[in-house]
Protein backbone atom coordinates (compact mmCIF):
# COMPACT_ATOMS: atom_id res chain seq x y z
CA UNK A 1 0.00 0.00 0.00
CA UNK A 2 1.45 3.27 -1.23
CA UNK A 3 2.55 5.28 2.18
CA UNK A 4 1.36 8.68 2.14
CA UNK A 5 4.36 10.86 3.48
CA UNK A 6 4.57 14.60 4.15
CA UNK A 7 6.61 17.86 5.14
CA UNK A 8 6.70 19.09 8.75
CA UNK A 9 3.92 16.79 9.56
CA UNK A 10 1.53 18.35 6.61
CA UNK A 11 0.57 16.24 4.41
CA UNK A 12 -0.25 17.50 0.79
CA UNK A 13 -2.07 15.77 -1.78
CA UNK A 14 -3.10 16.72 -5.18
CA UNK A 15 -6.40 14.85 -6.68
CA UNK A 16 -6.75 13.59 -9.94
CA UNK A 17 -11.22 13.79 -10.99
CA UNK A 18 -11.55 9.98 -10.72
CA UNK A 19 -10.79 9.10 -7.19
CA UNK A 20 -13.17 12.04 -6.09
CA UNK A 21 -15.82 10.61 -8.58
CA UNK A 22 -15.24 7.47 -6.78
CA UNK A 23 -15.44 7.83 -3.63
CA UNK A 24 -18.51 10.05 -3.86
CA UNK A 25 -19.92 7.35 -6.02
CA UNK A 26 -18.99 4.84 -3.65
CA UNK A 27 -20.58 6.91 -0.29
CA UNK A 28 -16.96 6.82 0.84
CA UNK A 29 -16.92 11.00 0.35
CA UNK A 30 -17.23 11.52 3.56
CA UNK A 31 -13.65 9.97 4.41
CA UNK A 32 -12.00 13.12 2.98
CA UNK A 33 -12.83 15.91 5.83
CA UNK A 34 -11.25 12.65 8.18
CA UNK A 35 -8.60 11.87 6.35
CA UNK A 36 -7.50 16.05 6.18
CA UNK A 37 -7.80 16.04 9.87
CA UNK A 38 -5.87 12.56 10.63
CA UNK A 39 -3.19 13.56 8.16
CA UNK A 40 -2.83 17.10 9.35
CA UNK A 41 -2.95 18.22 5.48
CA UNK A 42 -3.84 20.07 2.90
CA UNK A 43 -6.02 18.62 -0.13
CA UNK A 44 -5.86 20.60 -3.62
CA UNK A 45 -7.67 19.96 -7.44
CA UNK A 46 -6.43 21.90 -9.96
CA UNK A 47 -8.63 24.30 -11.83
CA UNK A 48 -8.53 21.75 -14.98
CA UNK A 49 -9.75 19.25 -12.21
CA UNK A 50 -12.79 21.33 -10.73
CA UNK A 51 -14.36 22.00 -14.34
CA UNK A 52 -13.94 18.11 -14.63
CA UNK A 53 -15.61 17.76 -11.43
CA UNK A 54 -18.21 20.85 -10.66
CA UNK A 55 -18.46 23.28 -13.96
CA UNK A 56 -19.28 20.00 -16.71
CA UNK A 57 -21.31 17.73 -14.54
CA UNK A 58 -23.50 20.85 -13.34
CA UNK A 59 -24.82 20.99 -16.83
CA UNK A 60 -25.93 17.17 -17.29
CA UNK A 61 -28.60 16.35 -14.71
CA UNK A 62 -27.12 12.75 -14.23
CA UNK A 63 -24.21 13.84 -12.74
CA UNK A 64 -25.27 17.03 -11.00
CA UNK A 65 -25.48 15.86 -7.55
CA UNK A 66 -22.45 14.78 -7.30
CA UNK A 67 -21.09 18.00 -8.59
CA UNK A 68 -23.03 19.71 -5.75
CA UNK A 69 -21.38 17.03 -3.46
CA UNK A 70 -17.93 18.47 -4.50
CA UNK A 71 -19.02 22.00 -4.47
CA UNK A 72 -19.90 21.49 -0.49
CA UNK A 73 -16.40 20.31 -0.05
CA UNK A 74 -14.19 23.11 -1.62
CA UNK A 75 -16.92 25.45 -0.04
CA UNK A 76 -16.09 23.92 3.46
CA UNK A 77 -12.62 24.06 2.66
CA UNK A 78 -11.45 20.36 2.47
CA UNK A 79 -10.79 20.28 -1.23
CA UNK A 80 -8.77 23.62 -2.29
CA UNK A 81 -8.35 24.89 -5.72
CA UNK A 82 -4.63 25.39 -6.93
CA UNK A 83 -4.23 28.07 -8.96
CA UNK A 84 -0.21 28.52 -9.24
CA UNK A 85 -0.02 25.82 -12.14
CA UNK A 86 3.02 25.71 -13.67
CA UNK A 87 1.51 25.95 -17.34
CA UNK A 88 4.52 25.72 -19.53
CA UNK A 89 5.62 22.67 -17.32
CA UNK A 90 2.37 21.07 -18.42
CA UNK A 91 2.13 21.67 -21.78
CA UNK A 92 5.74 20.03 -22.20
CA UNK A 93 4.81 16.99 -20.50
CA UNK A 94 1.33 16.51 -22.33
CA UNK A 95 3.05 17.42 -25.87
CA UNK A 96 6.00 14.57 -24.71
CA UNK A 97 3.39 12.15 -23.56
CA UNK A 98 1.25 12.29 -26.39
CA UNK A 99 3.59 12.04 -29.25
CA UNK A 100 5.67 9.09 -27.54
CA UNK A 101 3.01 6.59 -28.82
CA UNK A 102 1.61 6.66 -32.77
CA UNK A 103 -1.65 4.74 -34.20
CA UNK A 104 -1.91 4.19 -37.57
CA UNK A 105 0.94 6.88 -37.84
CA UNK A 106 -0.52 9.41 -35.90
CA UNK A 107 0.00 10.79 -32.69
CA UNK A 108 -1.79 9.23 -29.92
CA UNK A 109 -4.02 11.48 -27.37
CA UNK A 110 -2.92 9.79 -23.87
CA UNK A 111 -2.52 12.31 -21.45
CA UNK A 112 -5.32 14.56 -20.16
CA UNK A 113 -5.05 18.27 -18.60
CA UNK A 114 -6.30 17.74 -15.59
CA UNK A 115 -4.17 15.03 -14.71
CA UNK A 116 -1.04 16.38 -15.89
CA UNK A 117 -2.08 19.78 -14.02
CA UNK A 118 -1.50 18.13 -10.72
CA UNK A 119 1.30 15.69 -11.36
CA UNK A 120 3.47 19.13 -12.50
CA UNK A 121 2.20 21.00 -9.18
CA UNK A 122 2.37 18.28 -6.86
CA UNK A 123 6.19 17.74 -7.98
CA UNK A 124 6.34 22.10 -8.47
CA UNK A 125 5.64 22.21 -4.53
CA UNK A 126 7.26 18.88 -2.96
CA UNK A 127 3.66 17.36 -2.33
CA UNK A 128 3.36 14.08 -0.90
CA UNK A 129 1.76 12.80 -3.81
CA UNK A 130 -1.09 12.75 -6.32
CA UNK A 131 -4.29 10.48 -6.14
CA UNK A 132 -4.98 9.12 -8.98
CA UNK A 133 -6.79 6.06 -10.60
CA UNK A 134 -6.74 6.70 -14.09
CA UNK A 135 -4.04 3.24 -14.96
CA UNK A 136 -2.30 5.18 -17.77
CA UNK A 137 -0.15 7.73 -16.29
CA UNK A 138 0.38 5.61 -13.48
CA UNK A 139 2.20 2.76 -15.73
CA UNK A 140 3.55 5.42 -17.84
CA UNK A 141 5.66 6.73 -15.33
CA UNK A 142 6.03 3.11 -13.13
CA UNK A 143 6.57 1.21 -15.49
CA UNK A 144 6.63 2.91 -19.25
CA UNK A 145 7.52 -0.28 -21.18
CA UNK A 146 4.40 -2.01 -20.42
CA UNK A 147 2.50 0.82 -22.08
CA UNK A 148 2.57 -0.53 -25.73
CA UNK A 149 0.72 -3.96 -24.54
CA UNK A 150 -1.96 -1.60 -22.75
CA UNK A 151 -2.53 0.51 -25.41
CA UNK A 152 -2.82 -2.03 -27.93
CA UNK A 153 -4.94 -4.13 -26.36
CA UNK A 154 -7.11 -0.68 -25.29
CA UNK A 155 -7.38 0.05 -29.10
CA UNK A 156 -7.49 -3.78 -30.77
CA UNK A 157 -4.57 -2.06 -33.12
CA UNK A 158 -0.41 -2.24 -33.12
CA UNK A 159 1.11 1.17 -31.95
CA UNK A 160 4.67 2.48 -32.26
CA UNK A 161 6.00 3.74 -29.41
CA UNK A 162 9.02 6.27 -29.85
CA UNK A 163 11.14 4.87 -26.64
CA UNK A 164 13.15 8.31 -26.20
CA UNK A 165 9.95 10.28 -25.35
CA UNK A 166 8.65 7.77 -23.23
CA UNK A 167 11.96 7.54 -20.98
CA UNK A 168 11.83 11.39 -20.79
CA UNK A 169 8.46 11.90 -19.69
CA UNK A 170 8.89 8.58 -17.17
CA UNK A 171 11.64 10.44 -16.36
CA UNK A 172 10.12 13.89 -15.40
CA UNK A 173 7.78 12.52 -13.45
CA UNK A 174 9.86 9.68 -11.45
CA UNK A 175 9.75 11.51 -8.06
CA UNK A 176 5.95 11.63 -8.19
CA UNK A 177 4.05 9.34 -5.66
CA UNK A 178 0.86 8.56 -6.78
CA UNK A 179 -2.00 6.90 -4.49
CA UNK A 180 -4.77 5.42 -5.97
CA UNK A 181 -8.57 5.76 -4.19
CA UNK A 182 -8.40 2.14 -3.24
CA UNK A 183 -5.45 3.01 -0.77
CA UNK A 184 -6.67 6.13 0.42
CA UNK A 185 -9.56 4.28 1.97
CA UNK A 186 -7.42 1.84 3.36
CA UNK A 187 -5.35 4.28 5.17
CA UNK A 188 -8.87 5.32 6.62
CA UNK A 189 -9.19 1.65 7.46
CA UNK A 190 -6.21 2.02 9.14
CA UNK A 191 -7.05 4.95 11.18
CA UNK A 192 -10.23 3.71 12.36
CA UNK A 193 -12.65 5.72 10.21
CA UNK A 194 -14.71 2.36 9.00
CA UNK A 195 -14.74 1.05 12.53
CA UNK A 196 -18.19 2.04 12.68
CA UNK A 197 -19.26 -0.75 9.47
CA UNK A 198 -17.43 -3.54 11.14
CA UNK A 199 -20.19 -6.37 11.80
CA UNK A 200 -20.12 -8.61 14.40
CA UNK A 201 -18.71 -11.95 13.74
CA UNK A 202 -15.16 -13.59 13.80
CA UNK A 203 -14.79 -11.86 10.12
CA UNK A 204 -16.25 -8.82 10.61
CA UNK A 205 -13.28 -6.93 9.16
CA UNK A 206 -12.61 -9.33 6.35
CA UNK A 207 -16.28 -8.62 5.64
CA UNK A 208 -15.67 -5.03 5.63
CA UNK A 209 -13.11 -4.58 3.73
CA UNK A 210 -14.09 -7.21 1.10
CA UNK A 211 -17.09 -4.94 0.85
CA UNK A 212 -15.24 -1.45 1.00
CA UNK A 213 -12.41 -2.22 -1.60
CA UNK A 214 -14.52 -3.97 -4.21
CA UNK A 215 -17.06 -1.29 -4.00
CA UNK A 216 -14.22 1.33 -4.85
CA UNK A 217 -13.31 -1.11 -7.85
CA UNK A 218 -16.46 -1.16 -8.71
CA UNK A 219 -17.08 2.67 -8.85
CA UNK A 220 -14.01 3.72 -11.25
CA UNK A 221 -10.28 2.45 -9.32
CA UNK A 222 -8.62 0.72 -11.56
CA UNK A 223 -6.96 -2.33 -9.33
CA UNK A 224 -6.86 -6.08 -10.17
CA UNK A 225 -8.65 -8.48 -7.89
CA UNK A 226 -5.41 -10.09 -6.70
CA UNK A 227 -4.47 -5.71 -5.79
CA UNK A 228 -7.48 -6.35 -3.20
CA UNK A 229 -6.74 -9.42 -1.74
CA UNK A 230 -2.98 -8.35 -0.98
CA UNK A 231 -4.37 -4.70 0.45
CA UNK A 232 -6.89 -6.74 2.49
CA UNK A 233 -4.53 -8.99 3.65
CA UNK A 234 -2.06 -6.40 4.48
CA UNK A 235 -4.45 -4.32 6.52
CA UNK A 236 -6.32 -7.35 8.34
CA UNK A 237 -2.51 -8.36 9.20
CA UNK A 238 -1.79 -4.54 10.47
CA UNK A 239 -5.07 -5.20 13.26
Amino acid sequence: MATVKGVDGEKILFFDTGPIITLVMSRLGWLLPELKKKLNGRFYITPAVKYELVDRPLTVRRFEFEALQVMKMIREGVLEIFTDVPRQKVSDLIQLANNSFRLDAKPMDIIQEGEMESAAAALKIGAAGIVMDERTLRLFIENNRNMKALLEKRFQKQVTPDLTKMDAFSSALQDLTIIRSIELVGVAYSFGLLDSYVPEGKKGREQLLDAVLWNTRYNGCAVTEEEIHDLKTFLLDKK
